[in-house]
Order: C-alpha cells, then structure tokens, then sequence
C-alpha cells in the first residue's frame, strides 16, 4: 500500500485532508506516547540524578566535628554533634 502524504485526500473518502481526519487517530498517537516516554525517562533520570547527589553530600563530611571541641566535650561521629566527656 502506497504512503498517505499528509496533504492528500483521507482514505475513508471524506473529502478532509489525512491530516485533518485519519492522521490524528493513526500516526499522530504514537508519536505522542513516544514523546511522552521520552520525557517520562528523562525526568526519571533528572530526578535520580538530584537524589544520589543529595545522598552523597549527606554522607561526605557530615560527621567531621565542625572545629576544635569546646571544653568538656566530645564529638559523637555516630550522632554528628557534640557530648559530654
């Protein structure tokens, strides 16, 4: 079968171009789904990308004591703040 152009007649004999009847139901459609998984990786990615570097930040330095100890303290790694000695 030959290919519709979008500018020919409709083949169900309407009388409407393909592009204002048929295409829209045909083509049209999977283009869109394809578009809208596209998009739905892409986000997905942006998203994991943001996360594990949330993660890595959280755990790069979040447990060094944030200088020297005050008198009578102690710094907890475990807790991230400071104790009593």
């Amino acid at each position: 079968m030959e290919k519709i152009g979008r500018n020919d007649p409709c083949h169900c004999g309407s009388g409407k171009k393909y592009k204002n009847c048929h295409e829209k139901l045909s083509g049209g459609i999977e283009s869109r789904k394809k578009g809208f998984m596209i998009g739905a990786v892409i986000v997905l990615l942006i998203v994991l990308a943001i996360t594990m570097i949330a993660i890595d930040s959280q755990s790069t330095g979040a447990n060094e004591a944030p200088g020297p100890a005050p008198a009578g303290k102690v710094w907890s790694e475990a807790h991230g703040h400071w104790h009593d000695a």
